[in-house]
């Protein structure tokens, strides 16, 4: 059975929100997943193995993680019930549904559109590995994956990863590399990046999701109700980590630098350290991107087993503290574009957004900081079009949208060069405590044709 968070993706044209999704119920869709994802095909397992941590892809399923254990605990910890648990690379974009020459999607993951994963699909079929080597020090695997929602149909893109071990830390940078003939500029949606499952008995999913990262405060056990129609629970690590332990505090943690914004939870009743068994544990650190057709997506993710205080204190270590920046180069640096379109990937030095009927909104990726520490936001931009009353607004910890008060309004004005703007957040009573994301919208009106070029946005110290 593939987990549910894939079963409960939004349904097409929806708006994000994971409670509108596909309206059969859970008991339909389990018992659909049951029957679908079997493992036939024979082991074809590659190791690292550094004398403290143990991990083994399997070459006959994409390369996916299939083995993670440790030198105290050599038992695996990975969950392969079927071909959509594992550790693995799993994207989305549209159409919802991806009906490629007419093939039509299993019903119950119709929802899910174009849905590329490392392991293989849910009617059984295995990706391909093109390539791999495994020097002992780094191991290295390109596959063709397959789409999940659909019986036997290769991905139109390819994966890529390189595994490295440092102590109990286990380093992954991913590649995806789109080759989709549709062009269309579908809608932001969230990738998992990866999908982690574990047997069950690393059942207690743990992470800081308080307003003082970084102090040694209290951690948080997120709890999810798997029997929902919307099982996992999404929640904000406001340290950048979430680990799934058992009942002594030990398993496996995930750190990603780049985002706060993680989904998991437990599925099923029982507990079993069993890596076949139906029940599991499941996490991800999520980002939401217009993923292009022509994408080169990378990504890094750094694993560890141990015990919970010891995740913490080596994830702690990794963690950037600083406030964000963001130079949109080659690429949007995780933003995305709302009611509006731009150039496509790769950006030329600048992200080139092209307005149309619409107010356009680019909302900024899901990271933390304090308002005190980041008072001032510095934008270097050239604007092409009417003068403009431009909206900068920022969201606190637990809020799906900015309040009402917490945003700032300054002029844009149209320029031929690029300009730089300082606009100071903390002359706004509202902008406090711990803030989790930031929304720009160049315009106040629609001014279809027109355009906006940006190279860069800071938050910086000061005013």
């Amino acid at each position: 059975m593939r987990t549910i968070l894939q079963q409960t993706r939004p349904t097409p044209g929806g708006d994000g929100d994971p409670r509108r999704s596909q309206s059969r119920t859970w008991i339909a869709l389990l018992l659909a997943s049951l029957i679908s994802g079997s493992i036939t095909a024979a082991e074809q397992m590659t190791f690292l193995d550094n004398g403290e941590v143990r991990i083994g892809m399997d070459l006959a399923l994409g390369g996916a993680v299939t083995h993670l254990s440790s030198r105290d605990r050599p038992a695996n910890l990975i969950n392969s019930a079927d071909l959509g648990r594992q550790i693995q690379m799993s994207h989305y974009s549209g159409p919802w549904p991806f009906e490629p020459d007419g093939k039509k999607p299993d019903p119950a993951w119709a929802g899910l559109g174009w849905n590329p994963i490392q392991t293989g699909d849910c009617k059984g079929n295995p990706s391909r590995v093109l390539e791999h080597r495994n020097t002992g020090g780094e191991l290295y695997i390109r596959c063709i994956p397959m789409q999940w929602p659909l019986n036997n149909v290769p991905g139109d893109c390819v994966f890529e990863t390189w595994t490295t071990l440092e102590g109990p830390l286990v380093h992954m940078r991913f590649r995806c590399t789109s080759q989709r003939s549709d062009h269309t500029a579908y809608r932001a949606s969230p990738q998992e990046l990866p999908a982690v499952y574990t047997v069950s008995t690393l059942w207690r999913l743990m992470s800081y999701t308080g307003e003082k990262p970084f102090t040694g405060a209290a951690l948080t056990h997120v709890t999810n109700n798997w029997h929902a129609p919307w099982p996992w629970t999404r929640f904000t690590a406001t340290e950048n980590w979430a680990a799934l332990v058992g009942d002594d505090g030990w398993g496996l943690g995930v750190f990603k630098e780049d985002t706060t914004e993680f989904h998991g939870g437990i599925h099923g009743d029982g507990r079993s350290s069993n890596p076949k068994a139906g029940s599991t544990a499941y996490v991800a650190p999520i980002h939401r991107e217009n993923f292009d057709h022509n994408i080169v997506y990378d990504h890094e993710t750094t694993l560890m087993v141990g015990r919970l205080e010891d995740l913490r204190l080596r994830f702690n270590g990794l963690a950037r503290k600083s406030p964000p920046a963001w130079q949109f180069t080659t690429n949007r640096q995780h933003w995305t574009l709302h009611h509006a379109q731009d150039e496509g990937f790769p950006l030329q030095g600048e992200w080139r957004v092209v307005f149309g009927v619409q107010k356009p909104r680019l909302e900024g990726p899901a990271q933390c900081w304090r308002a005190e520490q980041a008072g001032t936001v510095l934008l270097e931009l050239r604007h092409q079009g009417k003068p403009s009353r431009a909206r900068l607004s920022w969201k606190r910890l637990g809020e799906e949208e900015a309040a009402a008060p917490q945003h700032i309004d300054f002029d844009l004005a149209p320029t031929d060069t690029a300009k730089e703007y300082r606009v100071d957040l903390s002359s706004s009573p509202g902008y406090r405590g711990l803030i989790t994301g930031l929304t720009f919208e160049p315009i106040a009106e629609p001014q279809p044709g027109g355009r906006i070029s940006i190279r860069s946005i800071s938050l910086v110290a000061g005013r």
